[in-house]
């Protein structure tokens, strides 16, 4: 399959053209869809497949909860840039009816999803942008404590001569509990798939608002004809499905001592 990659010059000039709080809300929800893409295409890399290995399988099972939490800080974050400077805004009135059907609908998507008890606010509140409190982490302690399983892996460090090939697991393995503790989730396993089911969508309509909003604009200020130029055909991108991100590797080069 051929990859046809668009380029639309948006040039100084256009910009320049827009009024301030246009400008600097169109490049910052390009910013924070960037990031919530690239950390969401990489936690989908992450879940691909199990390793074998028990070591690796634990390793990468925790590092994928990393990167999980990341991308939910992200898009936390980006859907208070939405609420604060779109829907509290004049521009957001002056926009709203101007967004095409799918960036009409993946905003209300939005509002139901951050409107009710918001679990990824949860998460990045206390565990992805922010670290937890004393009492918070001491909880979550007495949780895994209480629900050890008997595995001696399971409060441990890894230890390699590459500096990023070690891992403290126990410290993980102990904030995950009190991850589930503050989603009110008994199964620890079971809130990361029930928070991987919620991201996915929210990754979506928070791609699909912002192209609506840019759309809207660019009507503004272009026409309804845009043009854009084919600058590359890639012919041997990979499958997303199949791609691996292991946390175990090698590094020369870097200091590993």
């Amino acid at each position: 399959m051929t990859l046809d990659i668009l380029r639309m010059d948006i040039t100084k000039e256009l910009l320049s053209k827009m009024q301030k709080e246009e400008r600097c809300l169109f490049l910052a929800l390009g910013h924070a869809s960037n990031q919530v893409n690239a950390l969401w295409k990489l936690v989908i890399v992450l879940t691909n497949g199990e390793d074998t290995d028990p070591v690796k399988e634990r390793l990468e099972g925790a590092q994928t909860q990393i990167f999980v939490r990341l991308a939910i800080g992200a898009m936390q974050e980006a859907w208070r840039l939405i609420e604060g400077r779109f829907l509290k805004r004049p521009i957001g009135r002056e926009y709203l009816t101007l967004l095409d059907a799918p960036g009409a609908a993946a905003l209300e998507s939005l509002k139901k999803r951050f409107g009710r008890f918001n679990r990824l606010a949860v998460i990045r509140n206390n565990y992805a942008f922010h670290h937890p409190e004393m009492d918070e982490i001491e909880a979550a302690f007495e949780k895994a404590a209480a629900e050890d399983r008997g595995e001696d892996a399971d409060w441990a460090v890894y230890f390699n001569k590459a500096l990023l090939n070690t891992f403290f697991f126990v410290s993980d393995f102990v904030l995950v509990h009190g991850m589930a503790k503050a989603l009110a989730e008994v199964d620890v396993n079971g809130a990361l798939r029930q928070l991987l089911e919620e991201m996915a969508p929210v990754a979506r309509d928070l791609s699909e608002f912002t192209f609506g909003f840019a759309s809207a604009v660019f009507r503004r200020y272009v026409g309804e004809e845009l043009t854009m130029t084919l600058v590359a055909q890639v012919k041997d991108a990979p499958d997303i499905d199949d791609l691996r991100f292991p946390f175990l590797i090698e590094t020369p080069g870097l200091r590993n001592a």
